[in-house]
């Protein structure tokens, strides 16, 4: 299999899974637009957000784990006092 055949399938795979084969070519530019900005935007928040989330996870496990508090960072603590 060729990957030209193998891109034209996954085309195929798309406009039926999504239904954007029904929709005019101006409709289907406006579909794809969005579909490509959602995308766009969600691996733009995961690169920038995820890697801090998955920090302060780590942290807070070794702290309930291991029970040192010198992990824990300010920035972390939800403050529910003021």
């Amino acid at each position: 299999m060729s990957i030209t055949t193998f891109i034209r399938r996954k085309v195929y795979q798309f406009e039926v899974t999504l239904s954007p084969y029904m929709l005019t070519s101006t409709e289907k530019i406006v579909f794809n637009t969005f579909i490509l900005l959602f995308l766009g935007f969600l691996i733009a928040a995961i690169t920038l957000y995820l890697p801090q989330h998955v920090q302060t996870i780590a942290r807070r496990a070794y702290f309930y784990v291991v029970g040192d508090e010198s992990v824990i960072r300010k920035e972390d603590v939800l403050d529910y006092s003021n």
